[in-house]
């Protein structure tokens, strides 16, 4: 064969070869491309998995979904607090969503003329919602035994949890921080102060209030008000809180507050658990007109045959816990609802390690094999959780087929709406006027959807760190297409892409797959 004819099938060979390479490219949405080449963000940071969701017809209804998009997912990534969307579903799968902590109060003492002479043990379970309203109808509960007076020390039993939960590989600093609250088998608000801070009616004075009271607690208010917008409040404010000898606790605050803001929080860890639980056990026993007859002595101990029983105290259901958790992003909730699963089904004192393997035994219940799954604590705030986008969309359409699912649905924040996604899209359902013909067309399409989420909408969960940015959830489009979708960057620049997720979800929202193919591995 002459030279020039071997080149010219060479090259048509390769033509060939990269026109067939080509066309099964995948491709995605023009403005999620437009907005990753404005994000510095290089295409191999991200992955992106979404499903369209249909029902299928048994003896009872089931969903099932198919592809839509899948840019590299099947990639192992740090999904953040969408790790979330996992804990949140295998506790209620695996507890139920009724399930309740339990609070003990236990006493090795008599009652004698409304008085209880001899010290209160309270075991805890891992309520992550051991709030101030708790404590109060745990204490009311007291009294009605005809308890007016205590003369006795109170003793903290936490050995519901192995002492390795305390341990944590992610650590940035932030110790007074509250997503950084580290479990406790008795968590009480969050071991957080909350400060309220309000301008006075004339502007010329700050008024701070607290949460939860405290025993001994003082507020040295040294702020200003200042003619400035509420935007980054804190950063002319410094604040200390500090306890002495004696066991009072100073607050100091110094600085300039903005009068454009109406109202602000600050949260603030506190240094000692065991101090801020029994101070504010002290102060609420005194609220509801209750005396120590002495100053109680506080320690840890575990509870022995000495004490009997006065007061079991359920919390609140678990289901509730979970809205709180998705919707807010709450860590440690998360980390104790994983705790829980460990505790219940083991017996034992809980660590993260059997919780894992519950959860990962549960998805095996499901044919769900995740080997690339890790969970450090269950709630995303880690360097080495890692799961695919393409099994966390099998983690949302097993949610959508759970017994759950209402409660499951109604936990994810809604764009425009609430929670995490409060902020976001706003522009985007301002302008959207329906069309009859797509609200019949959504009424049609959502009937089988658990009510919360026949609305036209984005119901995503976000998750954020240092470098990563990530979205997992549920969208309903404008005539009620349903698909689940999940994305997560993992790079140094991640914070610029906002804008990436956004244009995805748009695009869904906007019935983009039923538009063009363009998204679709041809």
């Amino acid at each position: 064969m002459p030279k020039n004819k071997i080149t010219v099938v060479i090259v048509s060979f390769l033509w060939v070869i990269t026109s067939s390479y080509a066309s099964t490219e995948i491709k995605l949405p023009i403005d999620v491309e437009r907005a990753i080449s404005k994000s510095n963000i290089p295409k191999d940071a991200i992955s992106i998995s979404v499903k369209k969701v249909t029902t299928q017809e048994t003896s009872t209804k089931t969903f099932k979904s198919a592809d839509v998009i899948d840019w590299q997912e099947d990639l192992a990534m740090n999904p953040a607090s969408t790790m979330k969307l996992l804990t949140s579903l295998a506790a209620m799968e695996i507890l139920g969503p009724q399930y309740r902590w339990k609070t003990d109060i236990f006493t090795n003492g008599k009652i004698q003329a409304e008085t209880l002479k001899g010290d209160l043990l309270i075991r805890g379970s891992g309520d992550p919602k051991l709030i101030p309203e708790e404590i109060n109808k745990i204490l009311n509960n007291l009294k009605d035994f005809g308890i007016k007076k205590i003369d006795g020390d109170l003793i903290f039993d936490r050995s519901a949890y192995d002492s390795s939960v305390k341990e944590s590989s992610f650590s940035d600093g932030e110790t007074t921080r509250s997503y950084n609250v580290l479990p406790d088998a008795l968590l009480f608000a969050f071991n957080s102060f909350s400060f309220q801070f309000f301008p006075s009616v004339d502007s010329q004075y700050v008024i701070i209030k607290q949460t939860p009271r405290i025993a001994n607690l003082k507020i040295d208010n040294n702020l200003k008000v200042v003619e400035a917008p509420c935007n980054d409040w804190r950063k002319n404010i410094s604040m200390s809180i500090n306890m002495d000898k004696n066991g009072s606790w100073l607050a100091s605050f110094d600085g300039e507050f903005p009068n454009g803001c109406p109202t602000a929080n600050w949260n603030v860890v506190a240094s000692n658990s065991d101090d801020f639980l029994s101070q504010s056990i002290i102060a609420a026993w005194e609220d509801i007109g209750g005396r120590w007859l002495r100053k109680p002595k506080v320690r840890a101990a575990t509870m022995d045959n000495s004490f009997k029983p006065i007061v079991t105290h359920l919390g609140v259901p678990l289901h509730e816990s979970i809205k709180d958790i998705n919707k807010l992003s709450n860590n440690v909730m998360a980390r104790q609802v994983l705790l829980t699963i460990a505790l219940e089904k083991s017996g034992r004192p809980s660590n993260t390690s059997n919780g894992t393997k519950l959860v990962k035994d549960w998805l095996k219940k499901y044919q769900l094999d995740m080997p690339e799954l890790i969970i450090e604590n269950g709630s995303g705030l880690s360097r080495i959780e890692r799961i695919s986008p393409k099994h966390l969309n099998q983690v949302l359409l097993l949610g959508l087929n759970s017994a759950s699912r209402d409660y499951y649905v109604e936990s994810l924040p809604i764009a425009g709406v609430d929670g995490t996604m409060k902020h976001r899209l706003l522009d985007k359902f301002r302008k959207y006027v329906p069309k009859r013909s797509e609200t019949e067309a959504l009424e049609k399409n959502t009937s089988s959807l658990p009510s919360s989420i026949r609305k036209y909408g984005a119901y995503i969960k976000t998750g954020s760190l240092a470098d990563v940015r990530s979205i997992s959830g549920y969208v309903v489009s404008r005539t009620g297409h349903t698909y689940t979708v999940t994305s997560f960057i993992n790079h140094k620049n991640a914070g610029s892409g906002r804008g990436i997720h956004d244009a995805l979800l748009t695009w869904l929202l906007d019935d983009g797959p039923l538009q063009s193919s363009s998204s679709r591995t041809h």
